[in-house]
């Protein structure tokens, strides 16, 4: 019982120094994490497709791993070989760009912020064109012009579009003083965006080929595996199958690997919702 209690008064006189030492450093305080949007439900047909191509395989090898595998990549496989998101962003950001430039060209007509903002839904570029009306109706409905651009600036959940709703937000608390000027540069700046990202995307291309290579491979490998049923009698195991998931891993991983180069770098904005409540 001594010894348990000189163990204990040790462990003390040890922490105590080590937490008054790490009370005393500052504590470095995060800035919000921005909303995760939720990963879209997957379609019926798609889902009837996946479980198909899960017994079909199954059916074809008697692998419970193989089928797991074809399942999965079933579903992952056509988001990692194509730049559809990149794509879309970029038509996005295109549309960004021609709705600054209308919107600048209204005000030089001499109308006012808000009257711009509202005449902009009229004829909106189809990519943004739910989030311009959106903005338009919170306007109609009295919404503050600020509140009501930082709520569009969520909608597009977009650094670019926080950009082009800070510079409006600044207009308003400056009676639109400049704002012309400041739109055109804007625009001109979105521009040069969207053609650098063109560039960057077309670069990138050759991860995706790479990986369309790969799999072309490897469904090779599996007709010649599904022909030579002697070569294959091993993977058909527990052992078998055991090492077969672990190369469908080892694939997969390497799938990520190629996807992630072929992935332009996540952009943080910096006007959200928390931003919203603390102004």
């Amino acid at each position: 019982m001594t010894g348990l209690l000189a163990a204990l008064a040790g462990a003390l006189l040890v922490t105590g120094p080590l937490l008054a030492i790490a009370a005393s450093r500052p504590v470095r305080i995060r800035p919000p994490h921005p909303k995760r949007r939720r990963l879209p439900p997957i379609p019926a047909k798609a889902a009837l497709c996946v479980l198909g191509i899960f017994a079909v395989t199954w059916w074809a090898t008697g692998w419970p791993v193989a089928a797991a595998g074809a399942a999965a990549g079933a579903v992952t496989l056509p988001r990692m070989l194509t730049n559809r998101n990149t794509v879309r962003r970029i038509r996005r950001l295109e549309a960004l760009e021609v709705w600054t430039r209308h919107l600048a060209d209204v005000l030089g007509g001499s109308a006012g912020l808000e009257e711009a903002l509202r005449s902009s839904a009229d004829n909106p570029p189809a990519p943004i064109a739910a989030e311009v009306r959106a903005l338009a109706r919170r306007l109609a409905y009295r919404m503050p012009t600020g509140q009501a651009l930082r709520a569009f600036a969520d909608d597009l959940d977009d650094p670019t579009g926080d950009m082009i709703a800070a510079a409006l937000i600044l207009a308003c608390q400056a009676r639109g003083k400049g704002l012309r000027e400041v739109l055109h540069g804007l625009a001109r700046t979105v521009a040069k965006d969207v053609a650098a990202r063109r560039d960057i995307d077309a670069e990138r291309a050759t991860h995706r080929t790479t990986a369309r290579w790969v799999v072309g491979a490897l469904l090779g490998y599996t007709g010649f595996a599904l022909l030579n049923r002697t070569y294959v009698a091993p993977l058909g195991t527990v052992g078998g199958q055991a090492v077969l998931a672990a190369v469908i891993a080892l694939y997969a991983g390497a799938f990520t690997w190629l996807h992630r180069l072929a992935q332009p770098p996540k952009a943080h904005r910096f006007l959200n919702q928390t931003a919203e409540r603390r102004s």
